[in-house]
């Protein structure tokens, strides 16, 4: 039996970074024994023990089984999450050991026991001991689940003749319509940066390059603490940019109703089990989705018994009511331009309103799209920072692009990978829709 760390072992001998005679390709899954009986080699962790019973763990899935044999006892003895391989013969939930070898074993046991429910445990106490909480198959299976979400969301958008780029993480300057969060600051070469809050100008940008282009940005935002208990806010977050230069509204629309229908299709078509797993009741994306007015969404709400003052974002409560009054996704269109940053087009026939949208989800999820025409015009960019009290020397390498022509008339939308992926999942909480979560308010998490 090999002790200790692999790594510290004699050097006169053979360094194994797997066990004598072990190999990767012929071990078998966890995933894969069920009604299985014969000869079987395991590589995995001891998750936790109970009398004669080990509950293993390795990529594929968690199972609980009974151990036999001269080594049961020694293996039963090993600490909490030793990583072992395991020869012996399985029948039915019981695994007769014939050998094994330890390939790590842990000098101090976590405290954390991940295994069980924890759909109800505290989100602070999952972000702060995430990696041991991903451990869990709920966890672990929802981050399956959003792994499939970006990757028909790529699949969607490259038949359509997007290309894809990396985003910046910092810039000059960065997004400044953050609705009550506030820009990260970094030092670059003794000069002051941001650290990315939104690709919006990058998107606008590279369109005059590709027409068509989206990023899987990762955003940072320090949100108001407060915004915890909404669930649906982290402060460092996944967005799935599109633009799309010469696009109507409409387009942008339809755009974005089809990536949905195509990505919940596909996950029900060939995920079924996944989502089954998880528990969720997602039943896919039955577009089109009403569209209402922002001034017709007041009075809406205001029916319901929440009052929002004309030109002010609706707050949490507003958005479910309304989502919950459709009964479905639900288009929120035109906001009051006071309302919004920069970079969007006013709307022609009525320019206190801007050509933008929002889409929001039924059953408290509230907003997971966010768009609208850009503004492109280099006079009305000016007015319209000089109007949010923004230096515009900041903004310095984007309005000589626009001056000079470098940006096209276009229109485009940013979708939140973990809202929708919260969402698709069922989860209350947005922590277990992201690996390693920051959530508002809290530091000190991996």
């Amino acid at each position: 039996m090999n002790e200790g760390c692999v790594l510290t072992q004699d050097r006169t001998k053979p360094l194994y970074i797997y066990p004598r005679s072990s190999s990767l390709t012929r071990r078998t899954l966890l995933s894969r024994i069920d009604g299985y009986q014969g000869d079987i080699e395991l590589i995995v962790w001891i998750a936790d023990k109970d009398k004669e019973y080990l509950i293993l763990r390795d990529a594929s899935g968690v199972r609980r089984l009974k151990v036999s044999g001269k080594h049961a006892s020694e293996l039963i003895r090993l600490p909490r999450e030793t990583l072992v391989r395991i020869k012996g013969y399985l029948f039915k939930e019981s695994l007769l050991v014939k050998e094994y070898d330890i390939i790590h074993v842990s000098s101090d046991e976590p405290f954390v026991k991940y295994l069980g429910d924890i759909r109800e445990k505290e989100p602070v106490e999952l972000a702060k001991y995430s990696p041991w909480y991903m451990r869990n198959p709920l966890w672990k299976d929802i981050l399956w689940l959003q792994y499939y979400i970006m990757k028909y969301s790529r699949e969607y958008l490259e038949k359509h003749g997007f290309i894809e780029l990396l985003a910046p993480m910092i810039s000059i300057v960065s997004d400044p319509g953050l609705r009550g969060a506030r820009k990260l600051k970094t030092r670059f070469y003794g000069e002051e940066y941001e650290l990315t809050s939104s690709v919006i100008m990058y998107k606008q940008s590279s369109i005059a390059v590709f027409e068509k282009v989206y990023f899987m940005a990762r955003n940072i935002r320090e949100e108001p603490p407060e915004n915890i208990r909404t669930g649906r806010h982290l402060s460092e977050f996944t967005q799935l940019d599109i633009e799309w230069a010469y696009a109507s509204i409409d387009d942008a629309i339809k755009l974005a109703e089809g990536l949905l229908e195509y990505i919940g299709s596909r996950l029900l078509s060939r995920h079924k089990d996944l989502l089954d797993k998880i528990h969720s009741r997602f039943y896919g994306f039955k577009p089109p989705f009403p569209r209402v007015k922002y001034d017709e969404a007041l009075e809406i709400v205001s029916k319901l018994g929440y009052r929002v003052e004309w030109g002010k974002e609706l707050c949490h409560e507003a958005e479910t009511a309304l989502a919950e009054y459709y009964g479905s996704p639900v288009w929120l269109v035109g906001f009051p331009a006071i309302s919004r940053g920069f970079y969007y087009l006013p709307d022609p026939s009525d320019p206190r309103y801007n050509l933008d949208f929002n889409l929001l989800l039924p059953k408290g999820y509230g907003e997971v799209i966010d768009g609208g025409t850009r503004e492109y015009r280099y006079d009305e960019l000016v007015r319209r920072i000089k109007m949010l009290g923004e230096p515009l020397e900041k903004y310095s390498w984007f309005l000589d692009l626009v001056k000079k022509g470098g940006v096209p008339p276009s229109t485009g939308f940013g979708l939140g990978i973990e809202r929708l992926t919260r969402y698709i999942a069922g989860v209350k909480h947005i922590v277990l829709a992201t690996a390693y979560p920051k959530l508002p308010g809290i530091t000190h998490t991996p």
